[in-house]
């Protein structure tokens, strides 16, 4: 026989790759016989015209690069987690030394703002330089503008390079409504009121919805064990409940998160209190306090004993129990367990 430790928040925390298990960001259901199926939510598709790429294979931002964010760097097609990184270091805007085209002209930093008619310089968050390509970039128009629209200029998003003509073009690609919508996305990205952003937060919450609700039914199950008692009795009828849904009803009624998985019966399918789902907690308890016992007599200096005892059922049966003793010297705080 095992016995449970005294603490039981400890024990409930101990092992992540047991109780935790249960207890974990993902999105966990049901299924017809009670079992547990578990749907991983990180996969993401980023789509480009007519082609779909996993945003896994797509590059991630290079902290070691002079220019992180040097436009050169990426593809058309980015990640949303590659944008926020792009909006998180900020836009490519180098001041070096900007080579000259065979025309003897080059880019200037200038460009980087506008300059109203009191001589004020107003930052345009939106131009970048590509080291790289040597070619200027709206990064605005790269990540959020609408690439099937027909009004928007593609030079924008692929870099331009006329020197020349820079200055009317700027004006020009400022005030289209291409640039101004893609801005206005830009915007509620930085504020983070995105959908995918909405979608995490959702997720989230319902993901710590059930692991409150997990927690309490495995606090539940280890008190009601700690004192050997049954967690239910004939299994075949319906109207006995047991002590562990009693147990379940009885806290629910103080509790208002248990509270509303009753409440909500009709919304709310999946509960975790079937016969199934107690057995597989109570298995995943078993496992995770059998490691825990194997780990403390692994490290026990002072040696431990075996007693076995056997009994035989009316059945014929023998059930044997298994009693380990063991003490743990705790040499810093002085203490024998």
């Amino acid at each position: 026989m095992f016995f449970l430790p005294e603490n039981m928040d400890e024990f409930v925390h101990s092992d992540k790759n047991s109780t935790t298990e249960l207890i974990s960001n993902d999105t966990h259901t049901e299924n017809k016989t009670g079992g547990l199926l578990s749907f991983n939510t990180e996969t993401r598709m980023s789509t480009d015209e007519d082609e779909i790429i996993e945003s896994t294979t797509l590059p991630e931002l290079d902290l070691s690069a002079r220019f992180p964010t040097d436009r050169g760097m990426f593809k058309n097609c980015i990640s949303d987690k590659l944008k926020r990184e792009n909006l998180k270091y900020g836009p490519c805007k180098p001041e070096i030394d900007f080579p000259v085209n065979d025309s003897n002209r080059k880019f200037s930093k200038i460009y980087y703002y506008v300059k109203l008619k009191n001589g004020t310089l107003i930052p345009r968050p939106w131009l970048c330089y590509s080291v790289i390509w040597n070619m200027v970039y709206c990064e605005t128009c790269w990540l959020f503008s609408d690439k099937n629209n027909c009004n928007l200029k593609k030079e924008w998003v692929e870099g331009i390079n006329d020197w020349q003509h820079l200055s009317q073009k700027i004006n020009i690609h400022e005030f289209s409504l291409s640039h101004l919508n893609a801005m206005k996305v830009r915007s509620t990205w930085t504020k983070n009121l995105t959908i995918d952003k909405e979608f995490e937060t959702q997720i989230s919450k319902e993901a710590k919805f059930w692991r409150d609700i997990l927690t309490r039914i495995v606090k539940i199950i280890l008190t009601l064990t700690a004192g050997n008692t049954a967690l239910r009795g004939n299994e075949g009828q319906q109207y006995s409940e047991g002590n562990f849904l009693r147990t379940v009803k009885l806290v629910a009624e103080f509790d208002p998160i248990l509270k509303s998985i009753f409440d909500n019966e009709k919304k709310i399918k999946i509960k975790y209190l079937s016969p199934t789902i107690q057995n597989e907690l109570i298995e995943i308890l078993a496992s995770n306090l059998r490691q825990i016992i194997c780990n403390e007599i692994s490290t026990c200096s002072s040696g431990f004993s075996i007693i076995m005892d056997s009994t035989q059922d009316i059945t014929k049966v023998d059930q044997v129990s298994i009693i380990i003793r063991y003490v743990i010297i705790d040499h810093e705080k002085h203490v024998l367990q």
